[in-house]
């Protein structure tokens, strides 16, 4: 009977596991456009961030056309890097170099009276070729960006052979140094970024010279590009709510909830008043400001939007959930202030299997994920798996489940009280065998 009763305790505490789970137990779901890559993103708008459940914002799942859940793995869209180039000025400094000499013979013939004479003379010619210096501003206006190498773009004689340049650096035309003797650059042959650009250029440096070496018949810059690395901020995603006026042992505050359990990154606190500015304390905390922890001390933000005025500066706040804030201002106010909370960008990385359409399913309080994200099991970083995905949109957004999804759920432990109840079988079962042995073996027939 035990050996029974364990069999059944393990598949009716396995059953739930095996269930899979279906578009209807989210909240909310949305079609995707569809795309021919199986590596595929979502960008997550406002209104999913603000009903999630989890701060981990993995109560979320993206489905086939046959309804089965999809590996994926949600990562923060990162800031955008782009290669930039900003045409240089530069002068040219023409000089004839002294080659080798070469002997030149003449003959003249002339005829005297029938007679025919001839007049042979040498000389030595010094053979004149015209190369160019250059001098190139690195720093034409304060603005101009650090480069991390410099282009060019010329042309040059003898063509087939390689070009060789002296290069050097410096602030002053009379105090350049050489940064490097001889670095040689070739017009063909090469797709190598190397062989047509200098790297290694000192960064605070005004001026660069390029000389061609001796071998060199002609030598004509033709443009100078500096090429850098431009980082804009990663995206991010506003909210606007308003405060609510509250006195708690005499203080004036005005207190907030957050909307969903993703946490963000930062908030701005914006003034009722037209043209006005706030200064003050931000706490955080749990329903319970006599517990709550005080995150900025002596803030100060404005809404003042004048030339020349400082931009109004976001309050990073703590990793830390806190469900509840308060703002307690060190003036009193005309109007209700409104707080701006900012999200960072979050996309959904998802291998599709061919069977589109795809679907995405969110906001489920009960959801627990199961097994690692896919990003563990990306080749390489999350950053080179993004740029191999295909960037996808999502379509109207219906209910599945219910806004009910969102809300915790009274559900019976029936689990524990079957696991209770045949633990105590199987207890009063061994004791009664215990008890009717103990019996057989003191019985006076025995």
């Amino acid at each position: 009977m035990p050996r029974y009763c364990s069999i059944v305790l393990g598949l009716l505490l396995s059953f739930p596991l095996q269930a899979s789970i279906t578009p209807n137990d989210f909240a909310f779901q949305a079609r995707l456009e569809g795309s021919a890559r199986d590596l595929q993103r979502i960008e997550l708008p406002l209104e999913v961030l603000l009903v999630l459940t989890r701060g981990d914002l993995r109560d979320l799942a993206v489905f086939n056309a046959d309804g089965k859940s999809l590996p994926l793995t949600v990562a923060r869209t990162p800031a955008e890097r782009s290669e930039q180039r900003r045409g240089l000025p530069f002068h040219e400094f023409s000089r004839f170099q002294a080659e080798q000499s070469k002997t030149v013979t003449t003959r003249e013939q002339s005829s005297t009276d029938g007679a025919l004479s001839e007049i042979e003379t040498t000389q030595t010619v010094t053979v004149e070729a015209r190369r160019a210096d250059y001098l190139v501003e690195l720093r034409p206006d304060s603005d101009t960006p650090h480069f991390d190498r410099i282009e060019l773009a010329w042309k040059h004689e003898p063509a087939e052979q390689i070009l060789e340049l002296r290069v050097e650096a410096g602030n002053a035309l009379d105090n350049l140094r050489v940064i490097q003797a001889r670095k040689s650059l070739t017009n063909r042959g090469s797709d190598d970024i190397g062989w047509r650009s200098l790297d290694r250029v000192p960064r605070q440096h005004r001026y660069l010279r390029l000389t061609p070496s001796a071998g060199t018949e002609h030598f004509e810059l033709l443009e100078v590009s500096g090429v850098y690395r431009e980082t804009r901020p990663a995206p991010v995603l506003r909210h606007r709510l308003e405060p609510v006026t509250t006195e708690i042992d005499g203080r004036s505050l005005y207190r907030f909830s957050l909307p969903s359990r993703v946490q963000p990154a930062a908030l701005r606190i914006l003034p009722g008043e037209e043209h006005g500015s706030i200064s003050g304390d931000l706490w955080g905390g749990d329903n319970d400001f006599d517990q709550a922890r005080r995150i900025h001390y002596g803030f100060r933000q404005h809404n003042y939007s004048n030339d020349g005025i400082k931009p109004n500066q976001p309050l990073k706040l703590l990793r830390q959930y806190f469900p509840d804030y308060w703002i307690e201002s060190r003036q009193t106010l005309a109007a209700t202030p409104t707080v701006e909370l900012e999200y960072p960008l979050y996309e959904v990385i998802f291998l599709g299997d061919g069977r589109a359409p795809y679907t995405l399913a969110w906001g489920n309080h009960a959801f627990q994920p199961v097994g690692a994200g896919l990003g563990e099991f990306f080749e390489g970083d999350l950053r080179a798996a993004r740029e191999r995905s295909a960037l996808v949109r999502l379509g109207p957004v219906d209910e599945a489940g219910g806004s009910e999804r969102l809300q915790p759920r009274m559900t019976l432990p029936w689990q524990k009280w079957l696991l209770w109840a045949l633990l105590i079988g199987a207890a009063l079962l061994t004791g009664r065998m215990a008890l009717r042995l103990y019996r057989e073996m003191n019985s006076p027939d025995t």
